[in-house]
């Protein structure tokens, strides 16, 4: 009863000097929650900004105007004054003297120009702009999903880093107190000095393991803030425990889920779509194209040195031309050429996102499904081996057994912790990865 009193009090002591010591890092320290770290990543990130104003900016060039579907009217004006010296010789032999005569000269046009039929280029034009803004948006969406992802493995590392922690902090704890009763036995004369130097090493070894672990810890921690976009330097604090799903889809259904939504695959989609309207527009420089024209024309002349003392003219006037490319070096027929090579491409380009997203999908799944039975292994392990631990303890401050064997069973248990608490962690990122592939969301 003194004995565990004894061990009591001494573990109490050492957790209340822990958490002294960390206390300054914890009020220091800002707690994060994934959701929180996601939203400050999304707001704060420079590519996604960027992003953003590229997509505005595809979006303010989808009009009829953008397209060439709209008339452009054109307004121009000018005026001249001028003095004139002039002598003038009629046939009849009269002359005519003019010293600073003024003349004034005016003319204004306003005209109007429409392409009436391009052969419905300016339908393409517009819908290619429309997919133009489309495939913006794409990109943007594919690149936050990205970031989120990030975000969310690195906050997830953080939860490893701290989980082993944690259990290397309770398996110091014991070992202080294990090495406190082993001195103690040394002095009665049940224990050697090999027992006492065993549980030095063991406890150093373990100190040191812990001290890494931290600096581990810090240089995750950073990482997740530059993510963030704000000072690496800046301490955090995560939740305890790791993103877990609610319940799993079926192969199958993942399956179905990426090829309707992958990012990748949207993006691929919507370049094939692009590229065909390419050939359409090709082809469409075939086709005649039909002009039209109107406008109306004003011009005013004030002389006092010549035959005309005014003279003011209004003329309104309407045109329609028709034109038809019947040669031009074959320069349509390669234009048509170049873009069914690159609608091609383009479709190429897709099948392959198609096999590599089925490909990523199948090794996510099956990781899931490797660390799910390998965490529930662990955990089965784990309380057998919590309660091995127990009575090898009562063994050993009983005297039926040697430090020897109880070192044995604390490094099984130990080992099995950090097992599962790697299994966990690897289940998660697996989990990520197959939301990141269906392009669903895991927040």
């Amino acid at each position: 009863m003194i004995l565990k009193f004894r061990r009591l009090t001494i573990v109490s002591r050492l957790l209340l000097a822990a958490c002294l010591g960390l206390l300054p890092t914890i009020l220091g320290a800002q707690y994060l929650s994934l959701e929180e770290a996601v939203e400050i990543g999304l707001r704060e990130n420079l590519g996604l900004m960027t992003a953003d104003a590229l997509a505005l900016s595809a979006k303010a060039n989808t009009g009829a105007g953008a397209a060439g579907m709209l008339p452009s009217i054109t307004a121009a004006g000018g005026g001249t004054f001028s003095l004139d010296n002039a002598t003038q010789t009629f046939l009849d032999g009269r002359e005519n003297v003019i010293t600073g005569g003024v003349d004034k000269r005016l003319n204004a046009s306003i005209q109007a120009d429409w392409t009436l039929y391009d052969g419905k280029a300016m339908f393409l034009r517009k819908d290619q702009l429309q997919d133009e803004f489309e495939l913006a948006v794409l990109a943007r969406n594919r690149e936050a999903l990205q970031l989120t992802a990030d975000i969310s493995r690195a906050y997830q590392e953080l939860v490893l880093q701290a989980r082993l922690i944690s259990i290397l902090e309770e398996d110091l704890n014991y070992l202080t107190d294990l090495l406190e009763l082993t001195e103690a036995k040394l002095t009665i004369g049940s224990a050697t000095r090999l027992d006492v130097l065993q549980a030095k090493t063991d406890l150093n070894e373990l100190i040191n393991s812990r001290n890494l672990a931290l600096l581990q810890y810090d240089i995750v921690a950073g990482s997740l803030n530059r993510d963030l976009n704000r000072e690496s330097t800046m301490p955090v604090t995560v939740d305890t425990s790791f993103l877990m799903p609610e319940g799993m889809l079926a192969y199958e259904q993942w399956t179905e889920l990426a090829l309707a939504s992958n990012p990748d695959l949207q993006y691929s989609a919507k370049e094939v779509a692009i590229a065909e309207r390419e050939i359409a527009l090709a082809e469409a420089e075939r086709k005649p194209t039909l002009d039209l024209s109107s406008g109306y024309n004003f011009s005013y002349l004030s002389s006092n040195s010549g035959f005309l003392t005014s003279n003011r003219s209004f003329s309104p006037f309407i045109g329609l031309s028709a034109s038809l490319n019947i040669f031009d070096g074959n320069r349509v027929n390669r234009n048509i050429e170049v873009a069914k090579f690159s609608a091609t491409v383009a479709r190429l380009g897709y099948d392959q996102a198609s096999l590599s997203t089925k490909n990523e999908m199948y090794l996510n799944y099956q990781q899931y499904e490797y660390y799910v039975e390998q965490a529930r292994v662990e955990q089965e392990n784990l309380m057998l081996a919590e309660e091995n631990f127990a009575l090898a303890d009562e063994l050993y401050r009983s005297g039926v057994i040697n430090q020897f064997e109880l070192r044995q069973v604390r490094i099984q248990r130990l080992a099995i912790e950090r097992r599962l608490a790697q299994a966990e962690y690897e289940q998660t990122q697996a989990y990520i990865g197959l939301m990141e592939l269906s392009g669903q969301p895991w927040l």
